[in-house]
Order: C-alpha cells, then structure tokens, then sequence
C-alpha cells in the first residue's frame, strides 16, 4: 500500500533535506526499509484504518448490488 509520507512536505523535510523516510519522493510503502522511521504512529493508524474500512464499504455496497440482482432474478424464475 502506498501512502503519502506523513514525516515530509513533497520529500523534503523541515530541514531541506531529502526525507529519511520516504526517500525524498513523498510516498512510502508499509514494506520500505524507512517505513520504521515513521513518527506518529496514531495517525499512520487512522490513515490505514480510513483506507480499510472505505474499501471494506465499497465492497459491501457492491455485494448488496449483486444480491439485489440475484433476488430480482430469483423473483422472476419464482413467477414462471
């Protein structure tokens, strides 16, 4: 999962420098080496949690769609 890098402004750090975490390009994964020196673990949570649920709840909405369409189907086999 790529996420925007909490400890940088665009790869730069308060400093000037490139960022330790993302490695200057402002994006980290979970499985980059600099993922460690990530600060605020709480908000890195929040993000992770916002972006798990969100796709939880686009999956749910497309699961009821598929079963609003099995239900009419069945209804129609039903009337015959």
């Amino acid at each position: 999962m790529i996420l925007t890098c909490t400890a940088c402004t665009n790869g730069v750090n308060s400093a000037g420098s490139p960022c330790e975490v993302c490695g200057g390009d402002g994006e980290f994964s979970l499985l980059d080496d600099g993922f460690r020196n990530t600060q605020g673990q709480w908000p890195l949570q929040g993000v992770l949690w916002d972006k798990a649920l969100t796709a939880l709840e686009d999956l749910t909405s497309k699961v009821d769609d598929v079963m609003d369409k099995c239900n009419d189907i069945k209804e129609k086999l039903d009337e015959t």
